[in-house]
């Protein structure tokens, strides 16, 4: 499998979803479903980090299948930051016009960006 689900810490306060080069769609949905039964199974507030620095190039679908995941689900009572790893401009900007387009469906629930494990785990601590 091209995406790893994980806690990132014992104290299981953050999940770390990490994509490698050749991941697909179907394993993403599954990957996000994993993830929402990791951040359910505790009562305390759970960041997620999602670390894309290895994921490859972007599929072609890509604006219309993300759209697709940004526009589904509502936050979890006990969702705390989320911060993507490793993204580009190109998701970057990708990002703002998906907050243009599902404002109100993205409401609580923003992500940052953070080039590296430490800057994220440094925005994870402000």
């Amino acid at each position: 499998m091209a995406i790893q689900v994980m806690w990132a810490n014992p104290e299981q306060t953050c999940v770390r979803v990490t994509l490698q080069r050749g991941w697909t769609w179907n394993e993403l949905h599954r990957a996000i479903q994993q993830a929402d039964d990791l951040i359910v199974s505790v009562t305390h507030t759970v960041d997620l980090l999602i670390d894309i620095r290895e994921a490859g190039g972007l599929p072609g679908d890509f604006m219309t299948r993300a759209g697709d995941i940004f526009a589904q689900g509502e936050a979890r009572p006990n969702e705390g930051q989320k911060i993507v790893i490793g993204a580009g401009w190109l998701i970057r900007s990708a990002y703002t016009g998906f907050v243009k387009t599902f404002g109100s469906q993205l409401q609580g629930r923003p992500f940052r960006f953070a080039a590296s494990l430490e800057e994220a785990q440094a925005l994870l601590r402000r």
